[in-house]
């Protein structure tokens, strides 16, 4: 795929993974993946699939040979559709078989992509107030969230919810793209269980919206308290990510 996405509203499952595999990755003009889009810029996966219910969307990193890339593009254009993203829940054996031809793989990450398309409204918590929180607020997350201190910058736009001067959960852009943001969410262990990062996601996709970027929400399969998240903001799941290190 080296066609760039359409960046205006009402888009494709299809063009909702392109934008999002923008927003998670760098890539050069072709497509080819050369970096994670984070701090620092880390090694990229060696295979990035996006299944949406019509397709399957593939990046490969310039790593993996280029005849393994073709082989498993050739894989994907023979799948057919699926009625039920959630059935998709494991690296596909025969693009596991494909990556580890090149050398093992050594990690995997597979789960929902959800989009915020219209930012739900979000309830009011009593006792707790929202904040928009732009790079001169990184000193206030220093004792709890010291990682968004450092780089909350790159992170926005942020949105964090305080119990009186104390951050005890926040929003981040984890990824900032062309077209996208991508969801980063944290809340101390002892304010979980509220309702706080539901209504700190509905707050920080308005603010994505305002930016003319669509406000995007991925996690795994595995993590129960993400995807109650995405549960309770009825968010629509458009794809599943699969990635092979």
């Amino acid at each position: 795929m080296t066609g760039r996405p359409h960046p205006g509203p009402g888009r494709t499952d299809a063009e909702l993974a392109a934008v999002q595999a923008e927003a998670l990755y760098v890539m050069d003009d072709e497509g080819v993946l050369t970096a994670v889009n984070d701090v620092g810029r880390p090694a990229p996966a060696r295979c990035f699939l996006s299944r949406t219910r019509a397709s399957v969307r593939v990046w490969t990193s310039a790593e993996l040979p280029a005849a393994t890339g073709a082989a498993i593009r050739a894989w994907a254009a023979a799948q057919p559709p699926v009625a039920d993203l959630t059935e998709v829940a494991e690296v596909p054996a025969e693009v596991a078989r494909l990556v580890a031809g090149h050398r093992p793989v050594t990690d995997t990450f597979v789960g929902p992509a959800f989009a915020v398309l219209d930012p739900p409204a979000s309830p009011e918590l009593p006792g707790l107030r929202f904040e928009v929180c732009g790079p001169d607020r990184a000193e206030v997350f220093r004792a709890d969230f010291p990682e968004v201190t450092a780089t909350l910058a790159e992170r926005q736009p942020t949105v964090a919810a305080f119990d009186g001067d104390r951050p005890v959960g926040v929003c981040c852009s984890a990824r900032v793209g062309r077209w996208a943001c991508e969801a980063g969410t944290e809340t101390l262990p002892e304010y979980r269980g509220r309702g706080i990062a539901s209504a700190l996601v509905a707050r920080w996709a308005e603010q994505v919206e305002a930016t003319g970027r669509t406000a995007l929400y991925s996690t795994e399969w595995d993590n129960r308290s993400s995807l109650a998240v995405a549960r309770r903001l009825g968010l629509p799941l458009y794809a599943v990510n699969i990635n092979l290190y």
